[in-house]
């Protein structure tokens, strides 16, 4: 049948109406990386202002500015070697089947860069991978939902801003092409040469030079440490306490505000006990937090959890700035407190569920998981309430 010349008109108009429709607006100003893969195409915003060390190494390590690899770019031949559902897609190795073989290829080390407000609170959260403090090389993850239990342990520098639903897509060994893309005067201007790099990680602060409850902070946990579980009430392996010490140094690190927590497995003794805030203040006194910061703890024998809120962070922890009549016996403190704990509780009861149900009925999560679960929540809600807000 022989198309009329109009409705040919109609059509072509209609087809190209569509398809402008369908074309995303231009990025603004900034420095983006794509992520090409066989699924689909994600394009991550670099924070090159908030977080330049992260960025110099991620975008020379791509242009071939940093460490090139047999006269190429370092990230060439890229695949997404870890794939773990709801959770994480890590690459940044060229070759890396195995992230424990000990033929890992690392360009270099650096320290991290953590940065206040910059958290793993949504899918797409661009990140470093680590083996622990100040070991960041090449690899990096991009989230698959909300994980703030990895602040403060990995370094964040980009979100996903275009695509995150490719992310949840990817397969195991898909493989990966990188691209920046620099949108306007200021990222076309930013360099990421081996010069700027050495400047970059030269001036960043180390974890050994960080203070902590009694001087230098401790790899493990301990009595002089951020974090101790002297009983061993968390899971050993991984090394859950180590982390969660990590986490604490690492954020006093970054904002000169002390959080120290403890797990014991007894509660104090009655008569050391019976003034209420008595111990708690004599703790948080012996390890620098009865000013400024907080110290956390728990007594296992009676599920008990307590904490003490530095005079000088109350009005962090309450969100406005505090008056004595709020620092009393059962006053506005007290009430903040108390919901700090019901958030926390419920948040570590609805993870520790969902990681029940995950797991097959073999292979359940042990009891001293849900512990863990409980800590994450505890931490890293204390951590947003006491971290120094950008005045941006």
């Amino acid at each position: 049948m022989r198309r009329h010349p109009l409705f040919l008109l109609i059509l072509a108009v209609l087809c190209a109406h569509f398809s402008f429709a369908a074309a995303p607006a231009p990025l603004p100003d900034g420095l983006y990386a794509e992520f090409i893969t066989p699924r689909g195409t994600a394009t991550a915003e670099l924070f090159y202002t908030k977080a330049p060390l992260m960025c110099v190494n991620f975008v020379g390590l791509a242009e071939g500015t940093l460490a090139p690899l047999n006269g190429k770019p370092f990230y060439t031949g890229l695949t997404w070697y870890r794939v773990v559902p709801g959770f994480v897609i890590q690459s940044g190795n060229p070759g890396l089947k195995d992230t424990d073989d000990d033929q890992e290829a690392h360009p270099h080390r650096f320290p991290d860069e953590f940065v206040p407000g910059l958290r793993h609170d949504t899918a797409g959260t661009l990140s470093m991978a680590n083996a622990g403090p100040d070991t960041n090389s090449c690899e990096f993850f991009l989230t698959l939902r909300d994980t703030d239990r990895l602040d403060y342990l990995h370094s964040v520098f980009g979100r996903v801003v275009r695509g995150v639903e490719v992310l949840p897509l990817i397969k195991q060994d898909d493989p990966l092409t990188i691209k920046i893309i620099r949108v306007g005067a200021a990222a076309q201007a930013f360099k990421a040469g081996p010069a700027e790099f050495a400047a970059r990680r030269a001036a960043a602060k180390k974890y050994a030079d960080a203070s902590g409850p009694a001087g230098h902070p401790t790899a493990q946990p301990g009595p002089a440490a951020h974090f101790d579980d002297p009983g061993h009430l968390l899971p050993q392996e991984p090394p859950r306490a180590q982390y969660f010490n990590y986490k604490l140094a690492n954020f006093e690190r970054v904002t000169g505000v002390r959080i120290v927590a403890r797990l014991f497995q007894k509660s104090p003794p009655p008569e050391e006990d019976k003034v209420p805030g008595a111990y708690m203040r004599g703790l948080a006194k012996k390890f620098g937090t009865d000013r400024r910061g907080a110290f956390l703890a728990y007594f296992a024998d009676e599920d008990d959890w307590r904490v003490w809120i530095g005079d000088e962070s109350a009005s962090a922890f309450l969100g406005r700035p505090a008056t004595p009549a709020d620092l009393g016996h059962e006053a506005a403190l007290h009430d903040a407190k108390e919901a700090y704990f019901q958030a926390a509780a419920a948040q570590g009861d609805a993870d520790f569920a969902q990681q029940q149900h995950a797991a097959p009925p073999d292979k359940q999560p042990p009891p001293a998981q849900h512990l863990k679960l409980h800590v994450d929540a505890l931490l890293d809600r204390l951590i947003q309430k006491l971290e120094p807000k950008s005045s941006q």
